[in-house]
């Protein structure tokens, strides 16, 4: 547990590469306000023009009316649905004060006008699908038929609400409700409690999400209450990935880069096949990369662990070596012994460790942080997504795979099996080599070494599939890659010791 929190810590190291205006384009998806916007004679009932239920939204056209649905006890608007059941609820909980229906008009207008000035287009000329993000006027984007407006004025510029600065992703919202603290009164608008709530409530959505290292700008993701919202993402270069770190610069957004670069290659629709494909090459090259870097390390600790019938012998010549620290000293010095003559270094496993897991860690945070794993879908199962919150998502026909619950499962079996195999392919390998060798008997040290390698081995597997089962997709295949390339790298060592030991017996 203790190295599991550790790894989980230690990837907190790299940094998130979203900017400002990147985290204002996610926010937006989840909270949108209450107003409805809609053609003047397609009002619902209740709310037509005339009723005092809803409004002209600009001066000069009288075609674009505004509603904010309400039931017996909120607002009731399918946008809404996140600032309801997050926020709103939970003011209610606390006893805190709601600000009242005028204040959410009024901030709804302020970012309409916003967003359509920063658009260009002249209000008298604007249409509903000028506005609204989908099809359908009151939508979340899952009803049937109902397709998204990719050209609103409200998707591309909603974003405003959450920005205003590039430091600050409240400058906005804060000048908007200053704004009409004065024309409204302060009673009606947020007050200190409800300002706080909202505020780290939106942030904690945004604070979760790295998905933002993009080498060209443009939509990506699934954000929103219902995951079917993308959004704009900012290109980011090696010189922004330098100014976050020494890791982000050298390897987490060459990682990245590598991903993004491949997958417009393999697929320039993103839409999931040529992600997987990218992710198979990357995955290949990096462990390459450890391989070159490790392989004399690697080769060492293959041959420690065929020399392991020689150092049972000599933990037998030295039966009492747990207790007696004269034997201690010789068992020790004859193991060295051992494996400096078959030049083993046995703090190889030392340098491995300081190449492997910076590296892991950074790969980590490349996967993360990717925008193109963010979109598309493999076999309905995104790359981004991790396989725990798809294996818990219970919406949708379960049994269909609508939601990658089969993908997810199938993934994570695949990864444990494969990273069950290759840890266990030296051990197998050893013991089929060594099994007409006498057998040596019982002794402490040894069985105390033993159990020790055991339960390290055995941990280390489970803080693998325990991190795969909750990190993202993306890391569940390189993982299970990687554990392929492993086990092709203990056969070549395994060989290449096969070799070397015939030829000594030749000489």
């Amino acid at each position: 547990m203790g190295l599991l929190i550790g790894v989980v810590a230690l990837s907190s190291c790299t940094a998130n590469f979203c900017s400002t205006k990147d985290k204002a384009n996610m926010a937006y998806p989840y909270e949108q306000g209450v107003t409805v916007y809609q053609n003047k004679d397609s009002l619902p009932a209740g709310y037509e023009a005339g009723s005092g239920n809803s409004w002209q939204v600009f001066s000069d056209n009288d075609q674009i009316y505004a509603y904010i649905p309400v039931n017996e006890s909120t607002y009731s608007a399918k946008k809404s649905t996140y600032l309801i059941n997050n926020i709103i609820s939970t003011a209610k909980t606390d006893l805190y004060n709601i600000p009242s229906l005028s204040y959410w008009k009024g901030m709804d207008q302020k970012v309409l006008d916003a967003a359509v000035a920063a658009s260009g287009k002249s209000t008298a000329s604007l249409t509903i699908d000028d506005i609204n993000p989908f099809s359908l006027a009151d939508s979340d984007g899952t009803e049937e038929g109902v397709t998204n407006n990719e050209n609103s004025i409200l998707r591309n510029y909603g974003y405003l609400k959450f920005y205003g600065s590039d430091n600050n992703n409240w400058t906005n919202w804060d000048l908007w409700t200053n704004e009409l603290k004065n024309t409204l009164g302060a009673e009606q608008c947020p007050d200190s409690d409800f300002s706080s709530l909202y505020k780290s409530t939106i942030n904690n959505v945004v604070s979760n999400i790295r998905t933002c290292i993009a080498t060209q700008s443009g939509n990506y993701g699934h954000y929103g209450n219902s995951n079917n919202w993308q959004v704009s993402i900012e290109s980011k270069d090696w010189g922004t990935a330098w100014s976050k770190g020494l890791l982000e610069g050298l390897i987490v957004y060459p990682v990245a880069w590598l991903v993004d670069t491949l997958s417009f290659s393999f697929d320039s629709t993103l839409s999931g096949v040529g992600q997987l494909c990218a992710l198979l090459i990357v995955t290949l090259i990096v462990r390459l990369i450890i391989i070159g870097l490790t392989f004399k390390s690697t080769l060492d600790q293959q041959k420690t662990q065929a020399l392991q019938p020689q150092v049972a012998k000599l933990q037998a010549k030295y039966p009492n070596s747990n207790s007696n620290q004269a034997e201690q000293t010789r068992l020790q010095q004859e193991t060295m012994a051992l494996y400096k003559r078959n030049k083993i270094n046995p703090l190889s496993t030392i340098w491995v460790l300081i190449v492997q897991f910076p590296v892991f860690i950074a790969v980590w945070g490349a996967l993360q942080g990717s925008a193109v794993l963010s979109s598309g879908e493999v076999l309905n199962l995104r790359l981004s997504d991790s396989i725990q919150t798809v294996l818990f998502n219970t919406t949708g026909t379960w049994y269909l795979n609508t939601t990658g619950w089969w993908t997810a499962l199938i993934l994570f079996i695949l990864m444990s099996a494969i990273q069950l195999v290759a840890m266990l392919l030296p051990q197998w390998i050893t013991k089929r080599r060594t099994k007409n060798m006498p057998k040596t008997s019982a002794n402490p040290a040894a069985d105390k070494q033993g159990s020790t390698m055991k339960w390290m081995m055995w941990g280390m597997l489970a803080v693998t599939i325990i991190m795969g089962f909750s990190l993202p997709a993306a890391m569940g295949v390189y993982w299970a890659i990687g554990g392929l390339i492993s086990m092709v790298q203990t056969l070549i060592t395994q060989l290449v010791m096969g070799k070397k030991q015939a030829k000594g017996k030749r000489l």
